[in-house]
């Protein structure tokens, strides 16, 4: 019955800055930016890929009381080595993750990210994957995964 995730849902007080972070940095697909109606800001999706599903659902609401002050951020980018990034979550999300092809793939987001000052964690490996984690501009720990290069 089930076939995976058809999208995600998340608020940004910034929808131009959170679609700069996943276009440039992240180098995702961002879909029309549909006007504010009602009570539901501007908002757009943003896709990991070619996939089947809508991705992530960003709406914009600059009011939002996202879960993590900019001094905060502030502070995080000044040392990043104190940072626990399994420790903190935005709200009650605790990550989302997203797969790469390989591990050329990984590294190359990693470095791409490291020369945004991006603060991230070690690059882990978990079994037949290896992954690390760090925070959008939003606050939101996003994962990145691949599979493990099997060697002989």
């Amino acid at each position: 019955m089930w076939q995976g995730f058809h999208h995600v849902a998340l608020v940004t007080r910034n929808l131009d800055e959170t679609i700069r972070f996943y276009q440039n940095v992240l180098e995702m697909q961002v879909g029309t930016v549909y006007p504010a109606f009602k009570q539901r800001g501007r908002h757009c999706f943003i896709r990991p890929g070619y996939v089947d599903t809508w991705g992530i659902h960003f709406f914009e609401n600059p009011d939002a009381q996202i879960f993590r002050s900019d001094e905060e951020l502030k502070r995080l980018a000044e040392n990043p080595a104190a940072v626990d990034l399994y420790n903190f979550l935005p709200g009650a999300l605790q990550h989302i993750a997203f797969a790469v092809q390989s591990e050329e793939k990984g590294l190359t987001l990693r470095a791409k990210l490291m020369s945004n000052g991006i603060v991230m964690t070690d690059i882990y490996d978990q079994g037949r994957i290896r992954n690390f984690i760090f925070t959008d501009n939003n606050g939101i720990q996003l994962e990145v995964a691949w599979p493990k290069e099997i060697t002989n």
